[in-house]
């Protein structure tokens, strides 16, 4: 059980605003597990699966290949088997590249969800701060007025560096949801640049685009 005392000593110490960044953090906090959780579990960095499959499928057909896929979880991989599925159906080209796409699209929704909201933390938690440090100060200036000619300096000074507190809380929450948002981008960034080409590379050994060779065994024609 939480000491309600203390609770209570800290609410005095950080204020309204300070408890609400306190909220944030702890908000921030399960995003970014959930955000580290995700990418792992992806392994965006384990493409090997996917090149030896786009090797099987020149070396020994789509089928070859869709089994090479099915053994990674590599979001290209996905994107490949969803297609190969459908050629192999016996779809058409657009339909292939319209699965591909529903594919990609569900995969990067997946791996950006609640990227915007880290980024909303990371830009409003400095500010909150500073908005609890400047009322703060104006408490206690306040209290320095009505104190008059006894006024203790190390009274002002306690209640300058308490206000402060939530400028440093803002920054705490700030930094680790700024730096995860943007490294999440970084990452998706390269996963669609890798994504655009695979898939090409995909369509043009499956198709027969590739220096004019016959297609695939069982592509359309």
């Amino acid at each position: 059980m939480f000491d309600t005392a203390f609770l209570i000593k800290v609410y005095n110490y950080i204020g309204p605003v300070g408890a609400i960044l306190v909220a944030m953090s702890v908000l921030s906090l399960t995003l970014i597990i959930g955000k580290i959780v995700i990418f792992l579990f992806a392994r965006l960095n384990a493409t090997r699966q996917v090149e030896e499959a786009l090797k099987a499928l020149d070396e020994r057909g789509l089928e070859a290949a869709l089994e090479k896929l099915g053994q990674s979880r590599h979001p290209v991989a996905r994107m490949l088997r969803a297609g190969a599925q459908r050629i192999l159906a016996g779809e058409g080209r657009e339909a292939v590249e319209a699965e591909i796409r529903a594919v990609a699209s569900r995969e990067l929704m997946r791996l950006s969800r609640n990227d915007r909201l880290l980024e909303l933390i990371g830009l409003v938690a400095p500010l909150l701060g500073l908005l609890g440090t400047i009322l703060g100060m104006i408490s206690a200036f306040q209290a320095l007025q009505m104190a008059g000619a006894k006024a203790d300096p190390a009274v002002l000074a306690g209640g300058i560096w308490e206000a402060l507190l939530t400028t440093a809380l803002g920054l705490v929450v700030a930094i680790p949801a700024i730096v995860t948002f943007n490294m999440a981008e970084n990452k998706l960034d390269r996963l669609r640049q890798y994504a655009s080409v695979s898939v090409a590379r995909f369509l043009a050994r499956v198709y027969g685009e590739a220096k004019g060779r016959p297609a695939a065994e069982g592509a359309e024609a």
